[in-house]
């Protein structure tokens, strides 16, 4: 399974959001990969994505040059994934992982 999660604006949330992500994930006893595409928005998100894959294999992230807006963001996550079933998700938490 793959989760794919557009990045804008939320860069201090995304540490809770990969580990429930991943806490709902391992419950269902499936392989997993999270994919967060950094779509150019304020407060270094790549710098973050980084760090917080550093020591979570399963987390993957893609830098667009650029804010490319949401749609593309979630189509260049969906282009990477490795899964065969695959999740949106938004990274500000709105809706439960």
């Amino acid at each position: 399974m793959s989760v794919v999660s557009p990045v804008y604006g939320c860069v201090g949330c995304l540490e809770d959001l990969v580990d429930r992500i991943a806490a709902a994930v391992v419950s269902l006893g499936t392989e997993f990969e999270v994919i967060l595409v950094d779509d150019g928005g304020p407060g270094e998100p790549w710098a973050r994505i980084v760090e917080l894959a550093a020591n979570r294999p399963w987390l993957r992230g893609i830098r667009l040059s650029r804010n490319f807006g949401q749609h593309n963001a979630i189509t260049a996550g969906l282009a990477e994934s490795r899964g065969l079933r695959v999740v949106v998700l938004d990274c500000d938490l709105q809706d439960p992982p």
